[in-house]
């Protein structure tokens, strides 16, 4: 294998992409270092073990999530529908156009009753996520209201993203993301 200096930035993009297809428990850091170009002892310059590379994953992808998505919200230049719509195409786009579907969804699956150490992590995230969502959706709704819609439209879509999983059919995210544009 042709060895490649490589950041840590590179590694955590990189990774994202082999935790999103084989999951935390079904990837080896030799899977890892394949997949970056470099020796296995190359992670540990930057990581301490698995655990904590998976660590930065999740917080690196937060960090994508809120540049991507999540800050959409909170462009008050252009109407609450226009945003929502906006954040759901972008959410379509990380669910579709990259293989594995969605980090944050498949790492609850995999890991919410044994390793709890990312559960703080993903709490967070999803937090954030609905956040978003409220900001949006508290114009017409009121705030308990916005709430519950705005998990309920974060549920739709992972449970959408786990059956175009299952059965390969864009309509399920698809649909989601019609159900929730419906709400304004």
């Amino acid at each position: 294998m042709p060895i490649y200096k490589t950041s840590k930035i590179e590694i955590l993009e990189k990774s994202t992409l082999v935790f999103r297809e084989k999951g935390y428990y079904h990837t080896t850091i030799s899977d890892l270092a394949k997949a970056c170009a470099i020796e296995k002892p190359h992670f540990y310059y930057y990581f301490d073990n698995k655990k904590h590379l998976m660590q930065e994953v999740l917080k690196y992808a937060d960090t994508l999530l809120d540049e991507y998505i999540c800050k959409i919200a909170y462009n008050d230049a252009y109407p609450p529908k226009a945003r929502l719509d906006k954040m759901l195409g972008r959410q379509c786009h990380y669910f579709l156009d990259i293989k594995g579907g969605c980090i944050f969804g498949n790492t609850i699956l995999e890991t919410a009753n044994s390793d709890s150490d990312f559960k703080i992590y993903l709490q967070t995230t999803f937090d954030k996520w609905a956040k978003a969502f409220i900001y949006v959706l508290k114009d017409k709704y009121s705030m308990e209201q916005a709430e519950e819609l705005a998990y309920a439209v974060l549920q739709d879509f992972q449970g959408g993203m786990m059956l175009y999983q299952l059965h390969g059919d864009t309509k399920f995210i698809l649909s989601a993301k019609n159900r929730a544009l419906l709400l304004l």
